[in-house]
């Protein structure tokens, strides 16, 4: 059964990281309950797309040790060992197969069974806890114009590029206000190059990185410094999620030096 517990404070070293590689897919879902909406993108695992198949659907919500919106999808999902996980942050959609049962997390939660991820809070992830009684769940169909207005920065070095795709939390509008930057980015640990804007990052509504993947881009607020993955990573307490890399994360390893990161305009 679930059990809920506090997440661990600071970065954890890499030998200590769970290791996910779970890609993410464009598979987005919409969960709607009273006035409420939170918007979630899944993983590309067969339960991910097997949830994503049932669609749509209106569910009842129960709520679990005040942690979480658990509802029952008509189907059981075809989960693996690689979705599962213990540790939960709050965000996540995840399936625990023992009981049937899909769920949002709106706080850090730990069970003492496995967890089984199904994808990450996209937007909304404080509506979450505010939902109740029956929810619709659809597919969200992401238009050209959406595409084309969603924040993007490159971060160019030695003729290289990566481009990441920012969320559109307060954290990620920061970062992107104060660009453009010519910054030095550092080594830290085995699976990670940082740099330190100019001035802090707003993290009010900002979710915890949930993605654990190589190409993600986060927030370490403890430290004030920006991480770009280029490996897989463990869970830390107060490390937001930014966005993702959407091309070039082969090349996140190998920066050094002087990096040039700018608002990604394509021509």
């Amino acid at each position: 059964m679930h059990i809920a517990c506090l997440g661990n404070e600071g970065k954890a070293s890499a030998s200590t990281h769970e290791k996910h590689g779970l890609p993410l897919s464009d598979m987005q879902i919409i969960i709607m309950s009273k006035e409420y909406t939170a918007t979630f993108r899944l993983y590309d695992t067969v339960a991910a797309k097997e949830f994503f198949d049932q669609l749509p659907l209106e569910l009842e919500l129960t709520n679990f040790r005040d942690a979480q919106w658990m509802f029952y999808p008509p189907e059981k999902l075809s989960v693996t060992a690689r979705e599962a996980y213990h540790d939960g942050k709050k965000g996540e959609l995840s399936y625990y197969a023992p009981w049937g049962d899909a769920f949002m997390l709106y706080k850090d939660f730990y069970a003492g069974n496995e967890m089984h991820r199904l994808g990450i809070n996209v937007t909304g992830i404080n509506e979450i806890a505010e939902m109740s009684g029956s929810a619709i769940i659809q597919k969200k169909t992401q238009n050209a114009s959406e595409e084309s207005s969603a924040m993007k920065i490159s971060v160019a070095v030695n003729g290289n590029t990566t481009v990441f795709e920012l969320n559109d939390s307060p954290a990620a509008k920061d970062l992107y206000a104060q660009l453009p930057l010519d910054i030095k980015v550092e080594n830290y640990s085995s699976n990670e190059k940082i740099f330190y804007p100019p001035k802090k990052l707003d993290t009010t509504d900002t979710p915890q990185s949930n993605s654990h993947e190589t190409g993600t881009l986060a927030y370490y607020a403890p430290w004030g410094d920006i991480v770009m993955f280029y490996g897989d990573f463990g869970s830390a307490a107060r490390l937001y999620g930014l966005g993702h890399a959407v091309s070039g994360s082969e090349h996140i390893q190998g920066m050094s030096g002087t990096i040039r990161i700018q608002p990604h305009n394509p021509e």
